[in-house]
C-alpha cells in the first residue's frame, strides 16, 4: 500500500501573535498556541527573543529611573544607592527598611517612600528631608503694654532650608486687657520660626516676626502685622502611607487600613509636596491600595479588589479585579500599560488587552515596563510565580 503523503500546509504569511485561550481549531491561521522565547513583530514575522544577563546582584527593593533617562537609583539590602555605571554605584543612605520603595519625580527631584523611610533625591544627588514635622505650640502670657482688649491666638511654623514654610502649630489662645502686650515663649527654634498672630477676636492669622531667639514680645499695631497664614492645618504626610505617584501638581499616596480593608488616598497641597490637609484632601477605595499610576485625564489607583480613576473631583470604577503587587506601571504616549489580575490593561480608556487571547498565571508580585528596541515596542513583565489564570482553555 503506497505511503501516505503529508497534506500540504497552508503559507503563514503573517502571524497574528499569541492565543492559548480560544479553541485552536477554530482560530484564523496564523495565531500560536505557544509562543516560548519568541517576538512577533510589527510586520508579522516571527524572530527568536534576545536573552537577558545579570545586570546586578543583591537584595533589590526598589528601583528607578529619571524621565530623561539620566539617573538611575536603587535600593539595595538597605542602601540607596545612585548607579555610576551598569553595575557601580555611590551609597547616598543606609539602614533603610526592607519594605519595597516607591518612586515619583517632580521637576527633576525624586521623592522616595516606603512607608517608613522617605526623602527626597536631587539633581545633584544630594538628600533633603521630605517629612518635616508641625512645630510645638509656644507659650504665651500678658505682660504690661498697650495692645487693644481682647482674644488673641498665636501659632508657629518653621522654614525650611530651601524656603518652603511647615504646617502651622496649634493655635494657643490668650485674653489680653487693656494695658497689656502678649509675650510669647518656648518657640521652637529647630529650624527658623515664623510667629504668626491672629489679634483681638480677630479669625485671621497674620505674619508677626521670625524671632532670633525663643521668646519674644508683641505690643504693636495689627497695622504692623503682615502676610497671611496659608499653613494652617497642614501635616506631613503620615507614617505608613508607602505607594506614591505626582499627577496633576500633587503627591498621592496610599495607606493601607487592615481593620477596615480600605485605602486612604492622600494628596498634597498644588505644588507644595510637603503639606498635607488630613482632614479634607483624601479619598477611599476599597482593599489594599498597591498601584497609582498616572494618565493625562485621571490617575489610577489599583488595589487588590479593583481599578478606579480619579479625575480630581470624581472617582469611578473601572474594573471588579485587581492589579498584582509589585511595579509594572508604564506610560505609552498618552496611555498607561499595568498588570493586573486578569493580565495586561489600560488606561484611558480602560480595557483589558489579553484577557480574550492570553490566559497566564498573573503571579504574586510582578515587574514590567514597556521596552523600546530596535524600532520594536513592547511590554515586557517579570512574574514571581503564584495564582491561577482566570482563563485557562480548559
Amino acid at each position: 500500500m503506497p505511503a501516505m503523503l503529508p497534506a500540504k500546509l497552508p503559507r503563514v504569511d503573517r502571524f497574528l501573535g499569541l492565543n492559548n485561550v480560544s479553541d485552536a481549531m477554530r482560530l484564523e491561521f496564523g495565531w500560536l498556541d505557544i509562543a516560548d522565547n519568541v517576538n512577533v513583530t510589527d510586520t508579522g514575522s516571527l524572530e527568536v527573543r534576545e536573552g537577558f544577563i545579570l545586570a546586578m546582584a543583591g537584595s533589590i527593593t526598589g528601583a528607578y529611573s529619571t524621565i530623561d533617562l539620566k539617573r538611575m537609583y536603587v535600593v539595595d539590602g538597605g542602601a540607596l544607592k545612585a548607579m555610576t555605571g551598569n553595575t557601580s554605584a555611590v551609597t547616598l543612605k543606609t539602614g533603610l527598611s526592607p519594605a519595597p520603595m516607591h518612586f515619583t519625580e517632580i521637576n527633576g527631584q525624586v521623592f522616595y517612600n516606603n512607608g517608613v523611610d522617605r526623602g527626597v533625591i536631587l539633581a545633584d544627588n544630594t538628600l533633603m528631608d521630605w517629612d518635616w514635622p508641625v512645630p510645638p505650640s509656644p507659650n504665651l502670657a500678658a505682660v504690661s503694654g498697650s495692645l487693644p482688649a481682647g482674644l488673641y491666638r498665636v501659632c508657629v511654623t518653621h522654614s525650611l532650608p530651601d524656603g518652603r514654610e511647615t504646617g502651622a502649630s496649634e493655635p494657643v489662645n490668650i485674653e489680653i486687657g487693656e494695658g497689656q502686650a502678649l509675650q510669647i515663649s518656648q518657640i521652637s527654634q529647630s529650624s527658623q520660626a515664623n510667629v504668626y498672630i491672629a489679634p483681638a477676636n480677630s479669625t485671621i492669622f497674620q505674619f508677626a516676626e521670625s524671632p532670633a531667639g525663643t521668646a519674644m514680645v508683641w505690643d504693636y499695631s495689627p497695622d504692623e502685622l503682615g502676610l497671611d497664614l496659608i499653613t494652617d492645618n497642614m501635616d506631613p504626610l503620615p507614617s505608613g502611607a508607602d505607594v506614591i505617584q505626582e499627577w496633576g501638581g500633587r503627591i498621592y499616596a496610599a495607606q493601607y487600613f487592615p481593620a477596615d480593608n480600605q485605602t486612604v488616598i492622600w494628596f498634597s497641597q498644588p505644588l507644595g509636596f510637603h503639606l498635607f490637609n488630613l482632614n479634607t484632601d483624601f479619598f477611599m477605595v476599597p482593599g489594599s491600595g498597591l498601584m497609582l499610576a498616572p494618565t493625562e485625564e485621571a490617575l489610577i489607583v489599583g488595589t487588590d479588589r479593583g481599578v478606579f480613576a480619579f479625575d480630581g473631583s470624581n472617582l469611578k470604577e473601572l474594573a471588579d479585579y485587581g492589579v498584582v503587587p509589585g511595579f509594572h506601571w508604564s506610560k505609552d504616549d498618552k496611555r498607561t500599560l499595568f498588570w493586573t489580575k486578569r493580565g495586561l490593561c489600560q488606561a484611558l480608556p480602560f480595557s483589558n488587552l489579553t484577557e480574550n487571547a492570553v490566559s497566564v498565571a498573573p503571579g504574586i508580585y510582578a515587574g514590567g515596563a514597556i521596552v523600546r528596541r530596535d524600532g520594536q515596542k513592547r511590554y515586557v513583565v517579570a512574574l514571581k510565580q503564584g495564582d491561577q489564570a482566570f482563563n485557562a482553555h480548559s
